[in-house]
């Protein structure tokens, strides 16, 4: 079911099937959804949680397949002109003229009638079956079965967004300095324009993309496919999804490495990111049980493709692979670290909104808290009407929360054993593939507190942005 699955999942985000069929995958394995796989599931946290899952999936597969067949036929009509849907988050990123983007978004916003009722249809039965299976509200639920105290974390999101509020004032600012934005009206549409940072481009060409990352990953004593199992899905595509993804189809034997280029850092920063997905499940040891290849705590996944990421943004690296040193160099650097920065908070705002949107009495009662709480953290303004599309299912904000904090302390541990240049150390590949083998056999936490001997925290997180922009 996993396979075919993620095949569906690859084959749709891929833009070579215009049509997702999940409910029926789902229809073909009835018996890992009933009552008795969620009785035999009990006391085996993995498990459990990934029937649960299923449960749900289930659920609410034919509204995916609807939502997906929406995503791929809508259009966005501007100025006589019509875009595709999937197309219109590149055509916002790569708009150096404001009044266009402005002019796409808002063209965009105006269809999300149908896909805000599709999704908010599925957050309703979700809801109603971890109330059904006695797991109390979507919050309840979700920390018993991921081991996550959502209620603590998001507590910390708060604490970490009020201790950076000063500084995050201050680079956004300066990063507005020399734009036509004005701060006080800045738009969610002229941040996916700021961050794309279009004047680097001619560093970072779209032909250069993976065969950079081959040579990296060759210096680094890697097979950038992992001996064939990884396989790279660069071409662009009409219905190709707009966000880079890694699907694993079969763990470690088939991950496919998915992505629809915008030009510039942007690709490489998402190619990278996708590529410690892609370079984890690929080498998860071949002898591991199924719950150690699949399921566990997506965090691991995620901090070893946030740990990826961000070797992009190390001046060795920029200076090595890309040739971007001396004052560029620095700006480059600064304007990446402000972009990480205000990643982190958007991110806390958004578990904050999740809590207050999944313990709210209705699903319309809490999304009213998504835009002030993402515009306040930002400092962009976010509309109302993406506050049931800019949600990933689970609570998986968390998780991502949880693997920045497990990047930290993956980046000092190899820093500490290889020096600041261990991307391109031979000796630091045989340490990544001891730490890719185990797969997710371990939660983020016990993986930095007995592996790397550190706790996870927003401490290291903080000091990062305050050495880069303080």
């Amino acid at each position: 079911m996993c396979e075919e699955l993620g095949r569906e999942s690859y084959r749709t985000g891929a833009g070579l099937d215009a049509e997702s069929h999940f409910a029926e995958i789902f229809g073909r394995y009835p018996d890992l959804t009933d009552d008795e796989a969620v009785a035999a599931a009990r006391g085996h946290a993995a498990l459990l949680e990934w029937v649960v899952d299923n449960r749900v999936g289930r659920a609410v597969a034919a509204l995916d397949d609807r939502l997906h067949a929406w995503e791929s036929r809508a259009v966005v009509a501007v100025d006589g002109e019509t875009i595709p849907y999937q197309q219109a988050a590149i055509e916002t990123a790569n708009g150096p003229r404001r009044g266009r983007r402005l002019a796409i978004d808002a063209a965009r916003r105006a269809i999300l009638g149908e896909p805000a009722a599709i999704r908010r249809e599925r957050l309703e039965r979700e809801r109603d079956l971890l109330a059904a299976l006695g797991l109390g509200d979507p919050v309840a639920a979700r920390s018993a079965l991921s081991g996550i105290a959502l209620l603590p974390l998001g507590e910390a999101c708060g604490r970490f967004l009020a201790a950076t509020a000063d500084l995050y004032r201050d680079a956004l600012r300066e990063a507005l300095r020399e734009t036509d934005i004005p701060p006080r009206d800045a738009e969610r549409s002229d941040a996916a324009w700021l961050f794309r940072g279009a004047g680097f481009d001619d560093v970072f060409p779209g032909p250069a993309l993976v065969p950079t990352a081959r040579r990296q990953l060759g210096e680094l004593g890697l097979d950038a496919t992992a001996g064939g199992r990884i396989r790279y899905d660069t071409e662009d595509r009409p219905l190709k999804r707009a966000r880079a993804f890694c699907a694993p189809v079969r763990i470690p034997a088939e991950v496919y490495l998915v992505i629809r280029p915008y030009g510039g850092h942007t690709d490489y920063r998402a190619f990278w990111h996708e590529l410690g997905h892609a370079q984890h499940f690929g080498n998860a040891a071949e002898a591991l049980p199924f719950e150690h290849r699949w399921l566990g705590d997506s965090s691991v996944t995620e901090g070893f493709a946030m740990l990826f990421e961000h070797m992009v943004l190390a001046e060795p690296w920029l200076a090595r692979y890309a040739g971007l040193k001396g004052e560029r160099g620095r700006a480059f650097g600064r304007a990446q670290a402000f972009a990480h920065f205000a990643m982190l908070r958007r991110y806390a705002a958004k578990l904050r909104y999740e809590l207050e949107l999944q313990r709210s009495p209705t699903v319309s009662a809490g999304a009213e808290a998504y835009a002030p709480l993402l515009t306040e953290a930002t400092g962009f303004r976010y509309a109302p009407e993406d506050a049931l599309l800019d949600l990933d299912d689970g609570f998986y904000a968390a998780r991502y929360l949880r693997a920045w904090q497990l990047e930290a302390v993956l980046a000092a541990h190899l820093t500490e054993r290889h020096d600041e240049d261990w991307f391109r150390n031979p000796h630091c590949g045989p340490t990544l593939l001891d730490l890719f083998a185990p797969g997710q056999r371990d939660d983020a936490a016990t993986l930095a507190e007995k592996v790397l001997v550190r706790p996870l925290d927003f401490a290291p997180l903080i000091a990062r942005v305050e050495s880069a922009l303080g």
